[in-house]
């Protein structure tokens, strides 16, 4: 059964944490229909230490993994109706290299 989401807003920002320096990510309002009613999710979407720039940068795969991480969590059983904290840590995309896509600024002519 599909649950249609969408991104209702979002804020970057370095997030404090417990045992160490602040993390950057993004905190995701996700709207979800479900059972005939709008349920909201917010889910801390933290990136890892070893996140390439370019998965720093693509919001949109930062939002389709936040995304992905619910709709695992309704298939598994999650009523979205009941209300609870969220925190994931989004890396690079399967089969990426950390570091592959990042280019020096500087160029050989």
């Amino acid at each position: 059964m599909s649950n249609p989401m969408s991104i209702e807003s979002a804020l970057a920002a370095h997030f404090k944490q417990p045992d160490g320096p602040s993390v950057p990510g993004v905190s995701w309002l996700v709207r979800i229909e479900h059972g005939g009613q709008a349920c909201h999710a917010r889910v801390k979407a933290l990136l890892a230490a070893d996140a390439s720039r370019a998965t720093r940068r693509d919001e949109g795969y930062q939002a389709r993994v936040t995304m992905q991480y619910l709709a695992e969590l309704i298939e598994s059983g999650w009523n979205p109706t009941d209300e609870r904290e969220h925190t994931i840590e989004i890396g690079n995309p399967t089969g990426s290299l950390p570091g592959a896509a990042q280019r020096p600024w500087w160029r050989f002519w």
